[in-house]
């Protein structure tokens, strides 16, 4: 039986989330997983704003990591293009507004590894503007699936 930790394949479907990105993309390269078992797929939705220029700068630091075209501009099919490219024996989801914990990508492993078919982490909506805190507030509640 081999020691040898799975290759993981981290892909970001996204489109204009030039807000978000960069803090984003901290949060993936600085997983504590090993980089050499790890590579990150950006699809980007042909977004009209920095988010391309913000991966490619990241992508430039990062031989691990990857900025595809989605021409699709949708989150289907640039999961589906980030799939298509990916190298991984695990596949682990990241949208451009989220920020995980350094040992998201070591968790899911470990847990995968466990005999579990699929995993995911805890949620912590916050909203920015007015409409965006309303609505976090709805997900954080009872009806939405809390935090």
């Amino acid at each position: 039986m081999s020691t040898e930790l799975p290759f993981v394949s981290v892909v970001l479907p996204v489109r204009n989330e030039a807000r978000f990105i960069q803090r984003c993309l901290e949060s993936v390269v600085g997983q504590d997983y090993p980089d050499e078992r790890m590579e990150i797929i950006v699809a980007d939705g042909m977004s009209t704003d920095a988010t391309r220029a913000v991966a490619l700068s990241f992508a430039a630091k990062h031989p691990g990591m990857r900025v595809i075209d989605n021409p699709g501009r949708i989150v289907p099919t640039g999961l589906n293009a980030a799939i298509a490219a990916a190298r991984g024996e695990i596949i682990v989801r990241v949208d451009g507004h989220c920020e995980i914990a350094s040992d998201y990508v070591r968790r899911c492993v470990e847990h995968l590894q466990a005999d579990v078919d699929a995993v995911g982490g805890p949620i912590e909506t916050i909203g920015q503007t007015t409409v965006a805190r309303a609505i976090a507030r709805g997900m954080c509640s009872r009806l939405g699936g809390g935090n």
